[in-house]
């Protein structure tokens, strides 16, 4: 993975099927995550499950939280070209990472990601909650 690729500014409302398609990328590869986990733990006992829950949940939290804020994508976005970028353009920081994920909660709970999916397609820049506190847009790569 490079570091922060060029991000394509005005591109943003191109990119909602990507967007879907990327949390979906990333959705299938954090349940295989804890598809192995469930299944190790299982293998070798309580203890070791604790232990790989521990280690599962750090690794949640790096790949959804550290990931956009380092690089400004997940695997899923870059599969499908995707860069977080402040609305300015510049790069996502780990600050605007933790924010846009941790208010996805609201984007996505009770409604099933119904509050995202209106705002990304109703707001000018394409964005969901977590994106307007944190002043983020995902738009395509350079």
């Amino acid at each position: 993975m490079k570091k922060h690729p060029a991000p394509r500014l005005g591109t943003n409302g191109d990119v909602i099927g990507q967007r879907i398609l990327a949390f979906l990328l990333d959705g299938l590869i954090m349940g295989l995550l804890w598809v192995v986990i469930i299944g190790l733990g299982a293998i070798l006992g309580d203890i070791a499950f604790l232990l790989l829950s521990l280690i599962g949940f750090v690794g949640v939290l790096v790949y959804a939280f550290l990931l956009e804020g380092l690089y400004g994508y997940t695997p899923g976005k870059y599969m499908l070209g995707l860069v977080v970028v402040k609305s300015d353009g510049s790069d996502c920081t780990i600050g605007a990472s933790i924010l846009r994920n941790l208010l996805w909660l609201i984007d996505s709970l009770p409604t099933l990601n119904l509050v995202a999916i209106v705002l990304i397609l109703l707001t000018d820049e394409n964005q969901r909650v977590g994106d307007f506190v944190a002043d983020t847009i995902v738009v395509k790569q350079q």
